[in-house]
Formats: structure tokens, C-alpha cells, sequence
């Protein structure tokens, strides 16, 4: 995936993100072509896969755009209460997107984007046990945004961040 600062290859990512995001809303993940991603965003095949190496990328692109920012400092380790707090807030913001890919059975990509995330952070790279919690909480924090993104009415971010923190810090089960 492109990764630079050229401002015309920026748009284009963000013009192609957006009719992932249109297309969506019509019609399932899976059923979306490369070609019609082209089609709708007004980009040619060649300048998608400059951009993108698949239509996933895309997916981890729009979910990155909002992503939730945990410290990245090596000797900053993120609290529970920070990564309760980023998530609810994370989760909140991207709702109808979120709700888009549970509707197209493609949880797995925001599962892959959460954990990816988590495996980034700098105080705990290459530790086992670290891999093993990255695993976990993503697994976690996927099904919550799940749960979220189906629930009439849904919680606000500090009711969520209230869920998360319980869950994650073993107090719901007190």
C-alpha cells in the first residue's frame, strides 16, 4: 500500500476509499470488484494497484484513516484505560463503516487491521506473550465493535469505553 506524501496519489487513495464506502452501501464486500472500485472512483486499474496491492487495502486504509493513536514511544506503555478509551472512541466514529463490513461478513479485515495495530507497538515488538494479547484483544475489540454496530440504540463513546474497561480489567465479572 502507498505510503508516501505525493498530494495527487494521496487523493486518489481517499477518492478510491470513498467509493469503497459507496459501493458498500449498496452491494457486499465481496461482490465488489477491483474494476468497479475503478469505475466508480474514477481511477484507472494501473493507478489502483500503484496505490493498493488488493481491494483489501483498502479496507485498511479506510479503517486507518480514523485509527485509534496509542503511544508509539518505546519506553510508553499504552494503559488499559488508554486502549479502552481509543477504542470506544474509535469504535463510535466509524460506526457506519464498521457496520458495513459486519453486514459483508469481512469482520476479519478490521480483526487483521486492530491486530496489526497492536503488534506495532514499539515496547513490546518480537514478545511472545505480547503477540499472544494482540491476538486476544483484537479478537475482542472486533467482537465489541460487532456487538456495537448491531445494538438499538447503541452506547455512547463513555458507556462503551465503561464496557471495554470492565471487560478488559475483569471487573464484569465481579
Amino acid at each position: 500500500m502507498y505510503c508516501g506524501c505525493n498530494p495527487t496519489a494521496l487523493s486518489s487513495q481517499l477518492q478510491i476509499s470513498e467509493a469503497l464506502v459507496r459501493l458498500m452501501e449498496r452491494k457486499g464486500y465481496a461482490e465488489i470488484t477491483v474494476s468497479e472500485l475503478c469505475r466508480e472512483s474514477g481511477i484507472s486499474r494501473q493507478t489502483f494497484y500503484t496505490l493498493f496491492h488488493a481491494k483489501e487495502n483498502v479496507v485498511v486504509f479506510t479503517l486507518q484513516k480514523k485509527a485509534c493513536e496509542l503511544p508509539r514511544e518505546p519506553e510508553t506503555d499504552a494503559s488499559l484505560e488508554q486502549l479502552c478509551r481509543c477504542y470506544s472512541r474509535y469504535i463510535c466514529a466509524n460506526r457506519d463503516f464498521l457496520r458495513l463490513l459486519i453486514e459483508s461478513n469481512a469482520a476479519h479485515l478490521l480483526y487483521d487491521s486492530i491486530r496489526n495495530s497492536l503488534l506495532c507497538c514499539p515496547a513490546h515488538t518480537g514478545q511472545r506473550r505480547w503477540q499472544y494479547a494482540a491476538d486476544y484483544l483484537a479478537g475482542g475489540l472486533t467482537g465489541v465493535a460487532r456487538r456495537y454496530c448491531i445494538d438499538e440504540p447503541a452506547p455512547g463513546a463513555d458507556a462503551l469505553y465503561e464496557i471495554l474497561f470492565d471487560l478488559m480489567s475483569g471487573a464484569i465479572f465481579r
